[in-house]
């Protein structure tokens, strides 16, 4: 890790893997990625260490840790009480100076490479310990004094009363510094979801796309009918392509981060929303991306209207395929068992007679 743990900021391609203590699980994630080849947004990650030191050169830490000394013990109800005094103290301080340059830069940066003036961005949180669900993510944040706020309120959203109730039963610390990811909101011209196996019946030498308009949310809640391409794992040759209906797209609000929908032009639901050569190069990352992890994944897609081919296309988030690998433990399962444990266990669920 070298010098990274007294850093106020690393940019994702600084980062790998094991550098999770230094600035959080999601952001390290993020890092790794980009060492194996796999494009994300471009961004950059507020270190943990930068949160402890906005608590202590701020003078809240002191007391922060004051008023938790005389909750007395943890109830739910402590608790609550503990968490407005924690999260107001957090958003309501100035932050350091020395800190407060050192995000704006690279803040600059950012915008300075997408030639904007106000970049939108995700001000994401990522801790160093796995606390699913615990912490704030915010979208679509632009300018330079909304993004000290909600870096402020993500830091805030680690003392929220479950968060503390989370640590407090698991024997962790009360006073808890996360780190903050700052990537660049993807301008999804088109979304989707690459499926490293054929999701209709399993086929792993097959990739499978689904893509529509706007942001992935259409697409994910089944809100549209998407183009469907189904791809060769070897040649990478589209063996079908089904165009989709793709009627309506969601796209953020201008200046918010609730999402509305909005229809898409006549002209533009017959024709397919993704061009060949964007459609090869999916393929080949969801190829890439299995061959990393070594198993079937699902991977969640936008191709970015700021940025030409190949820059375009960035992978917003990857799990692991869970249909078919469950299907095929439980068939490993199933054959283990000896012919008459398999008779006496149909027997006892019922066995459907078609």
């Amino acid at each position: 890790m070298g010098d990274k743990d007294k850093r106020y900021i690393l940019w994702y391609d600084e980062m790998e893997g094991a550098d999770f203590p230094v600035v959080g699980k999601k952001n390290s994630n993020l890092g790794e990625m980009i060492k194996a080849g796999i494009p994300v947004s471009h961004g950059f990650a507020i270190t943990i260490y930068a949160n402890d030191q906005f608590l202590v050169l701020s003078g809240i830490k002191e007391e922060i840790e004051k008023q938790i000394t005389s909750l007395g013990q943890v109830t739910y109800e402590t608790a609550k009480k503990a968490s407005i005094i924690a999260m107001e103290l957090i958003e309501k301080a100035q932050m350091p100076e020395v800190i407060e340059r050192e995000i704006l830069d690279s803040y600059k940066k950012l915008c300075d490479q997408t030639c904007t003036n106000a970049c939108p961005v995700a001000v994401r949180s990522s801790g160093a310990v796995s606390m699913p669900g615990q912490m704030e993510t915010y979208l679509n944040i632009c300018g330079e004094k909304d993004l000290i706020d909600y870096i402020k309120k993500c830091w805030a959203s680690a003392y929220n009363t479950e968060a503390i109730m989370y640590r407090m039963n698991k024997g962790m610390p009360f006073l808890f510094n996360i780190g903050v990811g700052i990537p660049k909101m993807v301008n999804s011209r088109v979304s989707g979801i690459i499926f490293t196996i054929n999701p209709v019946n399993g086929d792993p030498s097959k990739i499978s796309i689904d893509a529509s308009y706007g942001l992935g949310e259409a697409v994910v809640s089944g809100l549209v009918t998407p183009d469907t391409y189904l791809i060769d794992k070897v040649t990478f040759d589209i063996i079908k392509t089904t165009i989709g209906s793709k009627e309506t797209m969601c796209v953020y609000r201008e200046q918010g981060s609730d999402i509305l929908q909005k229809d898409v032009l006549e002209e533009k639901r017959g024709v397919s929303c993704l061009s060949l050569q964007e459609i090869k190069e999916l393929a080949r990352i969801g190829k890439l991306i299995e061959q990393y992890y070594g198993k079937a994944y699902d991977i969640e897609f936008g191709i970015d209207a700021d940025y030409p081919f190949p820059d375009n296309i960035i992978i917003l988030q990857v799990r692991p395929e869970s249909v078919w690998s469950k299907k095929e433990a439980e068939a490993k399962v199933e054959a283990k068992k000896d012919p008459m444990d398999r008779l006496l266990s149909n027997l006892l669920a019922g066995v459907k007679i078609k």
